[in-house]
């Protein structure tokens, strides 16, 4: 399987301890020209809600006019994130600290009425706390989550920017 890790933005609105953006040097990043051959396409940043939903939905549909097979999957830590469920195959949602909890549950209760269909995972990192009533049943759920130093790139994913 043959895997694109595309870096949409570098703009977020966090500054968390951890991030692996801090240790690249994303603008060596190789520009992504061509999104033909993928089987999976994953749309990541900074934080890639920051990169606008008109841009957003332009750049998926360029991406299924050059690949209608490939999966698109989006990493996101905002609960605006919902604007383009309806353009992608799988949503990764990451609590980064107890702060998020209030925003999963914006995005979770607007997904509760959706297309279950996606892939969708959630992560949750070390130490947050959510609440008893929250239904998780169609989420994958992978808790107690660490900051990687070094951020090792999976060996079947390449790493790109857009232009």
């Amino acid at each position: 399987m043959k895997k694109l890790r595309l870096l949409i933005t570098k703009e977020c609105n966090r500054n968390c301890p951890g991030c692996c953006n801090k240790d690249w040097n994303l603008d060596t990043l190789p520009i992504c020209e061509s999104f033909k051959g993928y089987d999976e396409i994953l749309l990541t940043g900074g934080e890639p809600y920051l990169y606008g939903i008109i841009p957003f939905v332009d750049l998926i549909h360029k991406i299924r006019s050059e690949n209608n097979t490939c999966k698109i999957f989006v990493y996101s830590a905002h609960s605006g994130i919902t604007d383009i469920l309806d353009y992608i195959d799988g949503l990764t949602f990451t609590l980064h600290d107890q702060k998020d909890v209030p925003l999963f549950d914006i995005l979770n209760l607007a997904l509760y009425e959706s297309d279950k269909e996606k892939s969708l995972r959630l992560n949750i990192f070390q130490g947050i706390k959510l609440p008893d009533n929250i239904d998780l049943s169609f989420w994958k759920v992978k808790k107690d989550m660490e900051w990687i130093k070094d951020c090792p790139l999976p060996k079947d994913e390449v790493f790109m920017r857009l232009q």
